[in-house]
């Protein structure tokens, strides 16, 4: 399971659903207690540290939301730290209240930044959501989609589920010419341990 806020990884309880019993494997570097709207990036460089630190300890492998370039400096600080290990996992998180505005520009930018050995991901928040994962998967990148950053299919439409949404970015990758990877090879590609 997927970790989502810094106290899911200290306690292993799930935040969102107060499941007790799993096994996190991934997680994420900035601390978001879910304040709704009332959230300014950036966070502070002692909770993206003592986070990268605990999952280190925990072998959890964490993703760093990259709200603006100048996250950067932090991120590669922890690279050469040692607390953060190859494969990087990048997430590009476009149209989010103080992040980089979601623009053409503004991804490939992103993409220039990113450290060697990294996989990105080009989230969109609300509308952004289509736009931002369709230039990801153009540039070679990877689509992180579902119903915490989006809820609507189309202007006015409320998706159907998050598997309505991936079924658009797979057709969307099929068409483009980008393969779809399966459960094992996007858990190797991200440097997760094989599931029995």
């Amino acid at each position: 399971k997927v970790a989502t806020y810094e106290k899911d990884i200290a306690e292993g309880v799930c935040t969102v659903c107060g499941e007790q019993e799993f096994v996190v494997e991934q997680g994420v570097l900035t601390k978001y207690n879910g304040a709704g709207g009332d959230v300014v990036i950036p966070i502070r460089y002692a909770d993206v540290y003592e986070t990268a630190q605990l999952c280190l300890e925990k072998g959890i492998k964490p993703a760093a939301e990259i709200f603006h370039p100048g996250q950067f400096w932090v991120l590669n600080d922890l690279i050469s730290k040692g607390l953060l290990e190859a494969p990087y996992l990048m997430q590009f998180v476009f149209g989010f209240q103080t992040s980089i505005q979601p623009t053409p520009w503004n991804c490939l930018a992103m993409l220039e930044e990113a450290p060697p050995d990294s996989l990105c991901f080009f989230p969109g928040i609300g509308p952004y959501e289509l736009p931002m994962n369709t230039m990801g998967t153009i540039l070679g990148g990877h689509v992180r989609i579902g119903l915490e950053d989006n809820v609507y299919y189309r202007k006015g439409e409320l998706a159907e589920s998050t598997a309505q949404l991936v079924a658009r970015a797979v057709r969307i990758a099929k068409e483009l010419n980008r393969p779809i990877a399966t459960c094992a090879q996007a858990r190797e590609m991200c440097g997760l341990k094989p599931v029995d």
